[in-house]
C-alpha cells in the first residue's frame, strides 16, 4: 500500500529545484501532459550544465519552443557552449539521423576537450507511429553513449555524458509506445497538470527478469477503488509514521490522484480513535495534531493489509484465468 522506496513524489513547484538532483549521471526519460509550462526546468538543467562547464545540446520541438532560449542563453549560443538543434521543420525520421550523428560529433568533442557534455531532446508532440521507431533507437544510442568514458587531465575517468533527458509530450504517444519508452529507461518522469511530478524509480522482478513496473489505470477506477477502500489505505499510511489529517489527504492525493475532503478523512480519523485504534500526539513544534496507531492498530493494521493482499491476488488470478 505504501509508495514503493524506489519511487518518489515530488510538488511541480519544486521540479525546478529537484529534477536535475534526481537524474544527474543518468538517462531520463520524461513524460509531460499538454499545457504544462516545462521550460523551467530545462532551463536549470542547461543553466547546471553550462555552469559545469559541461557543452549541452538540446533538440526541441520548433513549434512550440518559447523566445527564453536565445534571450537567456543567447551568450553561450554564440560561444557555441550550447548547441541547439531545431526538430520539426522537415521529415522527422531524417532529422532524428541527423541529431544522432549530432550527438556523435558532441561525444567527440567531449573526448577532445576532456569534458562531459549533457543532452537535452525535447520531441515534444512532433512523433508520430512513422517516426516513434526512429526516436526509440535515438534514446538507445544516447544510453550506450553514457556508458562510454574518457581520461580526464587528472588522469580520472570521466563520463562522456554527466546526464541526459529525451522528453515527449504524452498526448502523442499511445499506451503501448509510452510502455516501450518506460521499457528502456531506467529513470521516468511524469510531469502533469494536477500539481504533481512524479519520479518514477519504480522496477519489479518478475519471472527472474527486471521489468518496469509500470500499470496505466483510468483515474475514475483508481478513485473508487481508494474510496472503497480507503480505511485500509489510512491505516497503512499510519503504520509508516503519524501523520496529521492534512497529511493523510495530501498524500492520497500525491500517491493515488485521489481528492478527499476533510470531512470524510477527519470523521474516518475520529472513528479510529474511538475504536482506540489511533491516538492523537502532539509535540511541541507541530501545531497539528498527529494521529499514530496504538498496539491495537498496528496489528489490526498489519492483518488488515495481508488480509487485503491476499484477497486482491486471488481476485486477480481468478480474472486472468477467464
Amino acid at each position: 500500500m505504501a509508495t514503493p522506496r524506489n519511487s518518489a513524489t515530488l510538488p511541480l513547484e519544486k521540479k525546478v529545484l529537484m529534477l536535475n538532483d534526481f537524474l544527474i549521471d543518468d538517462c531520463s526519460l520524461l513524460l509531460y501532459s499538454q499545457g504544462v509550462d516545462i521550460w523551467r526546468s530545462f532551463g536549470s538543467f542547461i543553466d547546471n550544465g553550462l555552469a559545469n562547464g559541461e557543452t549541452c545540446l538540446y533538440a526541441y520541438d520548433e513549434s512550440n519552443n518559447k523566445l527564453q532560449l536565445d534571450i537567456v542563453f543567447g551568450g553561450a549560443i554564440a560561444d557555441g557552449k550550447l548547441l541547439k538543434f531545431p526538430l520539426g521543420r522537415g521529415y522527422l525520421p531524417k532529422e532524428i539521423e541527423e541529431l544522432s550523428e549530432e550527438l556523435k560529433n558532441l561525444c567527440a568533442r567531449a573526448r577532445s576537450d576532456k569534458c562531459p557534455a549533457r543532452v537535452l531532446v525535447d520531441f515534444g508532440g512532433l512523433v508520430t507511429r512513422h517516426s516513434f521507431e526512429k526516436a526509440v533507437r535515438f534514446m538507445k544510442t544516447l544510453i550506450s553513449k553514457k556508458g562510454e568514458k574518457f581520461t580526464s587531465r587528472e588522469k580520472r575517468k570521466q563520463p562522456l555524458l554527466r546526464t541526459a533527458i529525451t522528453a515527449f509530450n504524452l498526448e502523442s504517444l499511445d499506451e503501448e509506445e509510452i510502455k516501450a519508452l518506460i521499457g528502456i529507461s531506467r529513470n521516468v518522469v511524469v510531469s502533469s497538470l494536477d500539481g504533481t511530478t512524479t519520479l518514477a524509480l519504480n522496477f519489479r522482478v518478475r519471472r527472474g527478469q527486471l521489468e518496469p513496473g509500470i500499470e496505466l489505470a483510468p483515474k475514475k477506477s483508481l478513485e473508487h477503488f481508494v474510496k472503497r477502500h480507503l480505511e485500509t489505505i489510512v491505516l497503512s499510511m499510519l503504520s509508516e509514521h503519524p501523520m496529521c489529517g492534512y497529511d493523510v489527504i495530501k498524500t492520497i492525493y500525491q500517491r493515488y490522484y485521489t481528492s478527499m475532503s476533510q470531512g470524510t478523512v477527519y470523521s474516518l480519523l475520529y472513528t479510529l480513535e474511538s475504536k482506540g485504534l489511533v491516538t492523537v500526539i502532539k509535540a511541541e513544534s507541530q501545531r497539528s495534531k498527529l494521529y499514530t496507531l496504538t498496539e491495537q492498530g498496528r496489528a489490526l493494521a498489519e492483518s488488515r493489509i495481508k488480509d487485503f493482499v491476499a484477497a486482491q491476488r486471488y481476485l486477480l488470478e481468478s480474472i486472468q484465468k477467464t
